[in-house]
């Protein structure tokens, strides 16, 4: 589903192709899933819980502010885009996020906070930082692709219970 809305608008024929399926899997799911696996390798060695108290964003360093401000923006973007029935315009500049701006940029340049021997007010708001990020694109790709949101945002909440 996410391969065919990402790719051209649902009233466009597109011919299903099992390579760019593939692509769309290994290109952003694949992302995604290494990004998540980055943050629940170290929060778990860290032991980090993400119901510890906020450290406020004041406190947070230009990179945390910056892709918090991306965040803030892709939100307004996809609800625009959704409103407006332009699904592709939506799943676009998620995968445009996930790839480019969170993998790609905020996770290589704060790799070594996250990699700090000390527990500190900085790692901890990488890690507050880096799970709003996944809990919140979770939650903006729930319309797209249902069963991978649901799995993604429960092992970021450590719940596996259902509702």
């Amino acid at each position: 589903r996410w391969y065919m809305l990402s790719n051209s608008a649902p009233w466009d024929n597109l011919k299903f192709d099992l390579e760019g399926l593939q692509e769309t899997q290994r290109k952003f799911f694949g992302t995604l899933h290494n990004t998540y696996g980055f943050y629940a390798l170290y929060a778990n060695i860290d032991a980090f819980s993400h119901d510890t108290t906020e450290v406020p964003m004041s406190d947070r360093t230009e990179l945390d502010r910056w892709i918090m401000s991306k965040l803030h923006s892709l939100i307004q973007l996809v609800e625009e885009s959704m409103d407006a029935y332009e699904p592709t315009r939506a799943t676009r500049a998620i995968q445009s996020y996930v790839i480019d701006d969170l993998s790609n940029w905020y996770i290589r340049l704060n790799r070594r906070r996250f990699w700090k021997g000390e527990s500190s007010t900085d790692k901890t708001a990488a890690y507050q930082t880096l799970h709003t990020c996944l809990t919140t694109v979770a939650k903006l790709i729930s319309s797209f692709s249902p069963f991978y949101a649901d799995r993604l945002y429960r092992d970021l909440m450590g719940s596996t219970e259902l509702p």
